[in-house]
């Protein structure tokens, strides 16, 4: 139900806010010369005035009791940790806002990886954290933090360098005490992200603000 009601509220929005997304053809990747990854004036802008995509996920993740949202951008046939050459190889995203996601947002495993997530804290008074995943042998500690940050700003994250296990654990400092810790990985049946109570994967619905 909680994944009808998503899909529905999201078809929803991306009529009503066509007239200020994306255009049919028009590539997410900004052209040469424009602000784009990495350039103060995209990371200045994307603080002062958030996307209208964004804004629209936040507030549904946020109707649903949900911590983070998600989205899976794809992934590639070799480990890297060249966050920029992997977005460049995928297709174009229907999510405008990734485009300009700045270079002080994007986290790669120790290592590199092969499948590249956008998440997001839902509220923007709680805390997102990336670290490196535990060590079995000492589960009460946690891994080297790759990033952690408060206000709710996405971010791109590079991980999985097999599908067989994963190298990263996501955790979200909730204000209100509810915790929220995940290991972000590809369902092998779905190929979408395994489901995660608490997360609410925007992967497998219509892109809010895109032209239908």
């Amino acid at each position: 139900m909680k994944a009808m009601k998503t899909f529905a509220a999201l078809l929803a929005l991306a009529f009503s806010l066509a007239g200020c997304g994306a255009v049919d053809g028009a590539p997410v990747r900004p052209a040469p010369g424009s602000a784009g990854r990495g350039s103060s004036t995209a990371a200045s802008g994307a603080d002062s005035a958030e996307p209208e995509q964004l804004a629209a996920m936040r507030q549904l993740a946020g109707e649903n009791g949900d911590l983070a949202g998600v989205l899976y951008l794809g992934s590639v046939p070799e480990r890297t940790t060249d966050v920029h050459a992997v977005l460049d190889s995928l297709p174009e995203q229907p999510w405008q806002f990734v485009a300009d996601i700045p270079a002080d947002r994007w986290v790669a495993a120790p290592g590199g990886g092969r499948e590249l997530y956008c998440i997001f804290a839902v509220r923007r008074e709680d805390t997102l954290f990336v670290y490196e995943k535990q060590d079995p042998a000492y589960p009460a500690q946690l891994g080297k933090e790759l990033y952690g940050r408060q206000g709710g700003q996405p971010i791109l994250l590079l991980c999985n360098g097999s599908r067989e296990d994963t190298d990263t654990m996501v955790t979200v400092y909730c204000s209100t005490g509810r915790p929220l810790d995940w290991n972000p990985q590809l369902s092998a049946e779905t190929g979408r992200p395994v489901p995660v109570e608490g997360v609410d994967d925007f992967s497998q619905h219509p892109a809010p603000g895109a032209a239908p």
